[in-house]
Protein backbone atom coordinates (compact mmCIF):
# COMPACT_ATOMS: atom_id res chain seq x y z
CA UNK A 1 0.00 0.00 0.00
CA UNK A 2 3.02 2.80 0.82
CA UNK A 3 4.49 1.52 -2.52
CA UNK A 4 1.55 2.03 -4.34
CA UNK A 5 0.63 5.58 -2.89
CA UNK A 6 4.40 6.69 -3.41
CA UNK A 7 4.16 5.70 -6.93
CA UNK A 8 0.94 7.22 -7.47
CA UNK A 9 2.87 10.74 -5.58
CA UNK A 10 5.70 9.86 -8.13
CA UNK A 11 3.29 9.89 -10.79
CA UNK A 12 1.49 13.37 -9.94
CA UNK A 13 5.58 15.01 -9.29
CA UNK A 14 5.91 14.02 -12.86
CA UNK A 15 2.84 15.40 -14.54
CA UNK A 16 2.89 18.75 -12.39
CA UNK A 17 7.02 18.85 -14.21
CA UNK A 18 5.28 18.09 -17.43
CA UNK A 19 2.73 20.43 -17.19
CA UNK A 20 5.33 23.25 -16.00
CA UNK A 21 7.27 22.64 -19.22
CA UNK A 22 4.21 23.03 -21.13
CA UNK A 23 3.60 26.24 -19.84
CA UNK A 24 7.07 27.62 -19.77
CA UNK A 25 7.09 26.64 -23.29
CA UNK A 26 3.64 28.09 -24.43
CA UNK A 27 4.91 31.27 -22.80
CA UNK A 28 7.96 30.94 -24.25
CA UNK A 29 6.51 30.80 -27.86
CA UNK A 30 3.62 33.56 -27.33
CA UNK A 31 6.73 36.13 -26.44
CA UNK A 32 8.27 35.24 -29.27
CA UNK A 33 5.49 35.50 -31.32
CA UNK A 34 4.03 38.54 -29.64
CA UNK A 35 7.63 40.56 -31.07
CA UNK A 36 6.95 39.16 -34.79
CA UNK A 37 3.46 40.87 -34.49
CA UNK A 38 5.13 44.05 -32.56
CA UNK A 39 7.52 44.46 -35.21
CA UNK A 40 5.18 44.21 -38.38
CA UNK A 41 1.68 45.36 -36.76
CA UNK A 42 2.55 47.12 -33.09
CA UNK A 43 2.71 50.93 -34.72
CA UNK A 44 -0.29 50.28 -36.39
CA UNK A 45 -2.14 48.73 -33.53
CA UNK A 46 -0.88 52.15 -31.14
CA UNK A 47 -2.12 54.47 -34.26
CA UNK A 48 -5.42 52.79 -34.55
CA UNK A 49 -5.79 53.10 -30.87
CA UNK A 50 -4.75 56.89 -30.92
CA UNK A 51 -7.22 57.59 -33.76
CA UNK A 52 -9.92 55.70 -32.04
CA UNK A 53 -9.63 58.13 -28.88
CA UNK A 54 -9.12 60.75 -30.65
CA UNK A 55 -12.46 60.71 -33.20
CA UNK A 56 -13.94 59.65 -29.63
CA UNK A 57 -13.06 63.07 -27.77
CA UNK A 58 -14.09 64.65 -30.79
CA UNK A 59 -17.49 63.44 -31.09
CA UNK A 60 -18.19 64.30 -27.28
CA UNK A 61 -16.95 67.73 -27.96
CA UNK A 62 -19.01 67.92 -31.65
CA UNK A 63 -21.73 66.76 -29.78
CA UNK A 64 -21.75 69.06 -27.01
CA UNK A 65 -21.19 72.31 -29.51
CA UNK A 66 -24.63 71.54 -30.75
CA UNK A 67 -26.35 70.64 -28.22
CA UNK A 68 -25.39 74.26 -26.53
CA UNK A 69 -26.92 75.59 -29.73
CA UNK A 70 -29.82 73.56 -29.35
CA UNK A 71 -30.67 73.94 -25.75
CA UNK A 72 -28.70 77.34 -25.50
CA UNK A 73 -25.35 77.67 -22.56
CA UNK A 74 -28.23 78.96 -19.95
CA UNK A 75 -30.13 75.37 -19.95
CA UNK A 76 -26.52 73.53 -20.80
CA UNK A 77 -25.51 74.73 -17.07
CA UNK A 78 -28.41 73.85 -15.64
CA UNK A 79 -28.18 70.11 -17.20
CA UNK A 80 -24.86 70.20 -16.47
CA UNK A 81 -26.15 68.72 -12.79
CA UNK A 82 -28.25 66.07 -14.40
CA UNK A 83 -26.69 62.64 -15.25
CA UNK A 84 -26.61 62.47 -19.23
CA UNK A 85 -27.71 59.32 -20.35
CA UNK A 86 -24.87 57.38 -21.94
CA UNK A 87 -24.84 56.02 -25.27
CA UNK A 88 -23.54 52.71 -26.41
CA UNK A 89 -19.66 52.46 -26.95
CA UNK A 90 -17.54 49.71 -28.12
CA UNK A 91 -14.94 49.50 -25.38
CA UNK A 92 -12.96 46.86 -26.99
CA UNK A 93 -12.57 49.28 -30.15
CA UNK A 94 -12.18 52.43 -28.13
CA UNK A 95 -9.07 51.70 -25.53
CA UNK A 96 -9.05 54.63 -23.78
CA UNK A 97 -5.48 56.32 -24.61
CA UNK A 98 -6.67 59.69 -24.88
CA UNK A 99 -8.16 59.87 -21.17
CA UNK A 100 -5.93 59.75 -18.19
CA UNK A 101 -6.37 56.79 -15.30
CA UNK A 102 -8.13 57.75 -12.51
CA UNK A 103 -7.19 56.57 -9.47
CA UNK A 104 -3.23 56.39 -9.58
CA UNK A 105 -1.12 56.93 -6.74
CA UNK A 106 0.94 59.30 -7.96
CA UNK A 107 3.65 61.17 -5.97
CA UNK A 108 3.35 64.67 -5.04
CA UNK A 109 4.78 67.29 -7.63
CA UNK A 110 8.52 67.09 -7.29
CA UNK A 111 8.89 64.68 -4.91
CA UNK A 112 11.15 61.24 -5.88
CA UNK A 113 9.29 58.13 -6.03
CA UNK A 114 10.54 55.19 -3.57
CA UNK A 115 12.83 52.70 -4.49
CA UNK A 116 9.11 50.20 -4.66
CA UNK A 117 7.42 52.27 -6.89
CA UNK A 118 10.31 52.71 -9.28
CA UNK A 119 10.53 49.07 -9.66
CA UNK A 120 6.08 48.92 -10.25
CA UNK A 121 6.05 48.81 -14.22
CA UNK A 122 4.11 51.92 -15.96
CA UNK A 123 0.33 51.36 -16.29
CA UNK A 124 0.48 52.56 -19.85
CA UNK A 125 3.11 50.12 -20.34
CA UNK A 126 1.44 47.25 -19.26
CA UNK A 127 -1.79 48.60 -21.02
CA UNK A 128 -0.35 48.19 -24.36
CA UNK A 129 1.02 44.80 -23.83
CA UNK A 130 -2.56 43.47 -22.70
CA UNK A 131 -4.40 45.71 -25.88
CA UNK A 132 -1.79 43.84 -28.26
CA UNK A 133 -2.54 40.36 -26.64
CA UNK A 134 -6.36 40.87 -26.83
CA UNK A 135 -6.69 43.26 -29.56
CA UNK A 136 -10.27 42.67 -31.51
CA UNK A 137 -8.13 43.06 -34.49
CA UNK A 138 -6.00 40.51 -34.39
CA UNK A 139 -8.89 37.77 -33.70
CA UNK A 140 -9.83 36.27 -37.07
CA UNK A 141 -13.33 35.32 -36.69
CA UNK A 142 -16.26 36.40 -35.24
CA UNK A 143 -16.51 34.39 -31.91
CA UNK A 144 -12.78 35.18 -31.13
CA UNK A 145 -13.52 38.95 -31.80
CA UNK A 146 -16.09 38.77 -29.18
CA UNK A 147 -14.59 37.00 -26.60
CA UNK A 148 -11.76 39.77 -27.31
CA UNK A 149 -13.94 42.37 -26.81
CA UNK A 150 -15.11 41.14 -23.56
CA UNK A 151 -11.61 40.68 -21.95
CA UNK A 152 -10.96 43.94 -23.67
CA UNK A 153 -13.81 45.80 -21.57
CA UNK A 154 -12.28 44.50 -18.74
CA UNK A 155 -8.68 45.78 -19.31
CA UNK A 156 -10.47 49.37 -20.60
CA UNK A 157 -12.14 49.19 -17.23
CA UNK A 158 -9.10 48.66 -14.84
CA UNK A 159 -6.62 50.90 -16.75
CA UNK A 160 -9.50 53.82 -17.16
CA UNK A 161 -9.70 52.79 -12.74
CA UNK A 162 -5.68 53.17 -12.59
CA UNK A 163 -6.10 49.62 -11.45
CA UNK A 164 -2.52 48.23 -12.10
CA UNK A 165 -3.30 45.47 -10.10
CA UNK A 166 -5.53 43.68 -12.15
CA UNK A 167 -3.73 44.84 -15.31
CA UNK A 168 -0.49 43.04 -14.02
CA UNK A 169 -2.47 40.16 -13.16
CA UNK A 170 -4.05 39.96 -16.19
CA UNK A 171 -0.65 40.13 -17.88
CA UNK A 172 0.57 37.53 -16.02
CA UNK A 173 3.02 39.55 -13.82
CA UNK A 174 4.12 39.04 -10.07
CA UNK A 175 2.18 41.59 -7.60
CA UNK A 176 4.55 42.78 -5.00
CA UNK A 177 3.29 41.94 -1.16
CA UNK A 178 3.93 45.93 -0.28
CA UNK A 179 1.71 47.41 -2.79
CA UNK A 180 -0.88 49.18 -1.04
CA UNK A 181 -4.14 47.70 -2.75
CA UNK A 182 -6.52 45.09 -0.55
CA UNK A 183 -5.51 42.01 -1.37
CA UNK A 184 -8.75 39.66 -2.24
CA UNK A 185 -10.02 36.95 0.11
CA UNK A 186 -8.75 33.70 -1.20
CA UNK A 187 -11.94 31.36 -2.36
CA UNK A 188 -12.48 28.87 0.61
CA UNK A 189 -11.72 25.09 -1.93
CA UNK A 190 -11.22 21.49 -0.95
CA UNK A 191 -7.57 22.34 0.08
CA UNK A 192 -7.90 24.66 2.60
CA UNK A 193 -10.36 22.72 5.17
CA UNK A 194 -7.19 21.05 6.70
CA UNK A 195 -3.34 20.49 6.57
CA UNK A 196 -2.17 20.30 3.23
CA UNK A 197 -0.32 17.27 2.45
CA UNK A 198 2.14 17.08 -0.51
CA UNK A 199 -0.37 15.21 -2.57
CA UNK A 200 -2.86 18.35 -1.61
CA UNK A 201 -0.36 20.58 -2.56
CA UNK A 202 0.58 19.16 -6.48
CA UNK A 203 -2.74 18.62 -6.99
CA UNK A 204 -3.45 22.80 -6.65
CA UNK A 205 -0.52 23.37 -8.28
CA UNK A 206 -0.79 21.18 -11.29
CA UNK A 207 -4.94 22.83 -11.47
CA UNK A 208 -3.19 26.44 -11.38
CA UNK A 209 -0.67 25.23 -14.03
CA UNK A 210 -3.88 24.07 -16.18
CA UNK A 211 -5.67 27.07 -16.04
CA UNK A 212 -2.88 29.08 -17.23
CA UNK A 213 -2.67 26.85 -19.96
CA UNK A 214 -6.29 27.29 -20.82
CA UNK A 215 -5.80 30.73 -20.87
CA UNK A 216 -2.96 31.12 -22.65
CA UNK A 217 -3.97 28.75 -25.20
CA UNK A 218 -7.65 31.37 -25.44
CA UNK A 219 -4.90 34.43 -26.28
CA UNK A 220 -6.31 35.53 -29.77
CA UNK A 221 -2.29 36.22 -30.31
CA UNK A 222 -2.02 32.63 -29.72
CA UNK A 223 -5.01 31.63 -32.25
CA UNK A 224 -3.36 33.98 -34.65
CA UNK A 225 -0.31 32.15 -34.48
CA UNK A 226 -1.50 29.08 -35.49
CA UNK A 227 -3.45 30.86 -38.32
CA UNK A 228 -0.17 32.58 -39.97
CA UNK A 229 1.56 28.82 -39.72
CA UNK A 230 -1.44 27.56 -41.70
CA UNK A 231 -1.51 30.42 -44.28
CA UNK A 232 2.49 30.29 -45.05
CA UNK A 233 2.05 26.79 -45.90
CA UNK A 234 -0.23 28.12 -48.08
CA UNK A 235 2.02 31.00 -49.16
CA UNK A 236 0.14 33.62 -47.77
CA UNK A 237 1.52 35.80 -45.36
CA UNK A 238 -0.98 36.74 -43.07
CA UNK A 239 0.53 39.44 -40.92
CA UNK A 240 1.55 41.69 -44.24
CA UNK A 241 -2.33 40.98 -44.72
CA UNK A 242 -3.13 42.23 -41.74
CA UNK A 243 -1.22 45.46 -41.98
CA UNK A 244 -2.82 45.85 -45.02
CA UNK A 245 -6.32 45.73 -43.37
CA UNK A 246 -5.14 47.93 -40.13
CA UNK A 247 -3.52 50.89 -42.88
CA UNK A 248 -6.93 50.90 -44.62
CA UNK A 249 -8.73 51.29 -41.18
CA UNK A 250 -6.19 54.14 -40.22
CA UNK A 251 -6.91 55.75 -43.39
CA UNK A 252 -10.85 55.66 -42.81
CA UNK A 253 -10.10 56.81 -38.99
CA UNK A 254 -7.82 59.58 -40.43
CA UNK A 255 -10.95 60.76 -42.61
CA UNK A 256 -13.10 60.57 -39.82
CA UNK A 257 -11.36 62.52 -37.60
CA UNK A 258 -10.66 65.47 -40.42
CA UNK A 259 -13.88 65.49 -40.63
CA UNK A 260 -15.18 65.98 -37.00
CA UNK A 261 -12.47 68.59 -37.11
CA UNK A 262 -13.92 70.13 -40.03
CA UNK A 263 -17.62 69.49 -37.96
CA UNK A 264 -16.38 71.84 -35.15
CA UNK A 265 -14.59 74.52 -36.68
CA UNK A 266 -17.65 75.39 -38.95
CA UNK A 267 -19.95 75.12 -35.70
CA UNK A 268 -17.79 77.32 -33.75
CA UNK A 269 -17.42 79.78 -36.63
Amino acid sequence: MFFRAEKDLNSQRVELQSAKAELAELERQIHGFERQVDAQLGSLLDQLTDLNSETYALDEQLRHIREQRLFGPELMDYLAGAPVPTRPINLADLPPEGLAPKNVNRPPAGAQPSSQQSRLPDIKTVYRRLARLYHPDLARNDADRTQANEQMKEINRAYQAGDLKTLMKLVGMSIPLWMDVPAAKPPVDEFSRGPMTERDKIERELRDVRMSIRRLSNLPIVKLSLDVKLARHKGRNLLNEMAAELQYKIARKIAERDYLRSQINSNID
